[in-house]
């Protein structure tokens, strides 16, 4: 079976490491502490919660149940699109969380199966320029250059339209999965308006946007404007956080939890008990020497 080389808390998954058992002991103490504290009581509170993953191997299927199974006796779970929306409208009434897979590999494809086995969409965010390829070295070079994992099959085109079909959302994770703070302008601009152009085309529409590896070192304000304004309806990252309330400018960061369904139950709801308990009114998501680029940016 082929490993997955995703970063996690663990370090990189699939390969135990002195330092990933640490990892590993760290988080079950924390989460151990959690609930001895009452702590994970911070899942009841109002929120949104957006997760998401990237691979979901056979083996990891049934725990990808039981997460599910788990999330649900104190979360209602949503589309993204209504999270997304009811974050802009502050109508955060319960504890509410949502799905969503990165790079579209053809593992999403049983993801999706199993979703919609609760009745549950997800979002799958793909690039564009490499849905349907099979081309064995070409595979190779997008795996471990731009997604740092091994050869894994991707979704084809068929595959992608048959999961809208499903009920699921396809989200733009730009044409060729760039780092975008390591780029032109221009390219940068190109990468998020040209994906969500091709899309459009192809799947009627698209409204969500999450810049590869996702972490704000990843991106920048300039970044966050072409986002916007090529028409997406929110800027997706993959930095911890959850939304309690109305986010205090328009043009939003949506934060994201990375969730590996491999983990034991305790060490995923430590993250988002954790996000519940450090989360604020009015947070927009971005750093704070982001934002008065972006106000600027808005106000224009």
């Amino acid at each position: 079976m082929e490993e997955s080389l995703y970063q996690s808390p663990y370090g990189i998954e699939g390969i135990v490491t002195a330092r990933t058992i640490t990892r590993g002991l760290a988080l079950h103490g924390m989460s151990t502490l959690y609930k001895l504290t009452g702590r994970m009581d911070a899942l009841e509170r109002n929120r949104v919660q957006f997760i998401y993953l990237h691979h979901l191997f056979p083996e990891e299927e049934e725990s990808f149940r039981n997460l599910i199974r788990a999330l649900i006796r104190n979360h209602r779970l949503v589309s993204f699109s209504e999270a997304v929306d009811r974050v802009k409208t502050g109508n955060i009434d319960k504890p509410y969380a949502c799905f969503s897979f990165d790079d579209g590999l053809q593992q999403n494809l049983p993801a999706g199966k199993i979703l919609a086995e609760f009745g549950v969409s997800g979002c799958f965010f793909i690039c564009p320029s490499f849905v349907g390829e099979t081309d064995r070295r070409k595979l190779k070079e997008i795996c471990e250059n731009r997604f740092a994992m091994p050869a894994m099959d991707l979704l084809s085109w068929k595959e992608v339209e048959e999961m809208v079909k499903d009920g699921h959302e396809i989200g733009s994770h730009t044409m060729n999965h760039p780092v975008l703070a390591r780029i032109s302008k221009a390219q940068m601009q190109n990468e998020i308006a040209e994906s969500r152009e091709v899309l459009t085309r192809r799947l009627g529409q698209v409204k969500h946007f999450a810049w590869p590896e996702g972490r704000f070192f990843h991106f920048t304000p300039a970044a966050a404007e072409a986002v916007y304004n090529a028409g997406y309806d929110s800027c997706v990252s993959a930095e911890r956080g959850c939304h309690i309330s109305q986010p205090s400018m328009p043009n939003f960061c949506i934060r994201r939890d990375y969730i590996s369904a491999r983990w034991p139950l305790g060490h995923s709801f430590y993250f988002l008990a954790k996000n519940s308990l450090t989360a604020v009114e009015g947070n927009h998501g971005w750093p704070q020497d982001w934002i008065e680029t972006l106000a600027q940016s808005t106000a224009h």
